[in-house]
């Protein structure tokens, strides 16, 4: 039996019901949880920030979020799959073109 892993995502929007507004910088990722322990984490993260309209904690299955998220920066960006196939590693076009020109 396979068991689904969500994660809970929250910071803050510039459109509180659309999760692609979510500020990079403002993003925490909890978990991986089951499904009803990331509802509640969610909810309780909802309840904390209650007064702060843009702030929002969404409840996502991982393996969506995954692959798109910049082993570097944490940014979730397109690009990271992009680069995951070509190159064989995540990290989104921002971070591998500073490596490229600043190779540490």
């Amino acid at each position: 039996m396979i068991i689904d892993k969500y994660i809970v995502i929250e910071g803050t929007h510039k459109n509180p019901n659309k999760i692609e507004t979510l500020n990079s910088k403002t993003r925490k990722i909890h978990g991986p949880y089951s499904k009803s322990k990331a509802e509640e984490i969610a909810n309780g993260l909802i309840q904390k920030n209650v007064d702060n309209f843009y702030h929002r904690a969404w409840v996502v299955k991982q393996d969506i979020i995954q692959n798109k998220v910049c082993e570097e920066c944490n940014a979730e960006d397109e690009s990271v799959i992009q680069n995951l196939i070509i190159h064989g590693y995540k990290i989104c076009k921002s971070c591998n073109l500073s490596k490229t020109l600043f190779p540490i």
